[in-house]
């Protein structure tokens, strides 16, 4: 006879095995922003409300493990990772929230006004991410240079967000680290798994959507230097999208002539941010299955919405009415 299928979930509060007082867990896994996981848990002696109260800022670990899913003898272990606790509801039982980005520090909070010179993007990231407490994870060989760049009354967290994005590059913050990376080089990933009908153990009916409102088959960005009267163009066409012709044109300001302004990776970035949400899915699933967001994965069986898709985000849910994955996806865009 085989083992039964079963989670474990092992939650530590302050490094305090708080595992035995669970009833519930949702935990959520995005590709470009933060972690976030939610903790429901019984208080019947009531030593929340005395002894150990949770405080903003606390630290929580988290890890689910699938016992005997797949098959007899397999464990599947999946690591949430290092989060801060964001607030607590508290009625007949205790909930506590909890994030990946550092509460106690001022990298989300706090505005700030700071000019930088001569420095790259890589640089800013460090300096800002080591003042975090946090470990900056590289992952991509585009580093802008920029000879002055103003951070005017932004976030740490808003102010470099906004440089990576203007270069096509994503951010998430996970498990203690800041991680920078090329999401168009994810969609190029061959799928982890598949989602085929009639097949998958899939739990509700999936959604799908394709929007044809703001798509387009080029981007153009043009910048007039106001010093030099000099106008800098960059363009880029993307190369299998289905749409009435559409062309995204955008006049964008730059600091200085020297700033790293290759246009035409901006305009590609410009571009990918819009038609990344022309083909979308939310499909929840009952498998077993440990999913990562930033991974791929093909769908089968659902006709003009069949193809490779890119996760997201994912979220797990676990209670005592089972284990749920909910996956939010969108369809890989490939050559941009």
């Amino acid at each position: 006879m085989s083992d039964a299928r079963r989670v474990k979930s092992t939650v530590k509060y302050n490094n305090r095995d708080i595992s035995h007082q669970i009833i519930s867990i949702g935990y959520t896994d995005n590709t470009d922003n933060t972690d976030d996981i939610s903790i429901k848990l019984s208080d019947r002696a009531e030593q929340l409300f005395s002894s150990w109260f949770p405080e903003t800022g606390d630290t929580l670990t988290a890890k689910i493990e699938l016992c005997h899913w797949i098959s007899s003898d397999t464990t599947e272990t999946m690591n949430c990772g290092l989060f801060e606790v964001d607030n607590v509801e508290m009625s007949d039982t205790v909930t506590i929230n909890a994030v990946s980005v550092p509460i106690t520090g001022s990298i989300r909070s706090e505005k700030k006004n700071k000019g930088w010179e001569n420095i790259n993007l890589s640089s800013i990231l460090e300096e800002i991410t080591g003042n975090a407490g946090l470990t900056l994870v590289y992952e991509t060989d585009i580093d802008p240079y920029y000879d002055r760049i103003d951070q005017n009354n932004k976030s740490d967290l808003s102010f470099i967000e906004e440089l990576c994005k203007s270069d096509g590059l994503c951010l998430k913050i996970s498990d203690g680290q800041l991680i920078v990376f090329e999401e168009s080089k994810y969609d190029t990933l061959a799928p982890v798994g598949e989602i085929i009908r009639g097949t998958s153990l899939i739990s509700g009916v999936p959604k799908f959507k394709r929007n044809a409102k703001n798509i387009y088959t080029a981007c153009e960005i043009s910048f007039t230097d106001s010093k030099t009267d000099k106008t800098y163009k960059g363009s880029f066409n993307a190369p299998n999208v289905e749409s009435v012709g559409h062309v995204l044109k955008l006049n964008e300001s730059f600091n200085s002539e020297s700033d790293d302004m290759d246009l035409e990776r901006k305009a590609k970035a410009r571009l990918r941010e819009q038609n990344k949400k022309e083909w979308t899915a939310d499909v929840s699933l009952r498998d077993g299955i440990i999913y990562y967001a930033g991974t791929n994965i093909e769908l089968e069986g659902w006709y003009s919405f069949d193809g490779k898709y890119h996760i997201q985000s994912v979220s797990y849910n676990i209670s005592s009415s089972g284990f749920t994955t909910n996956l939010s996806l969108r369809k890989c865009l490939e050559g941009y």
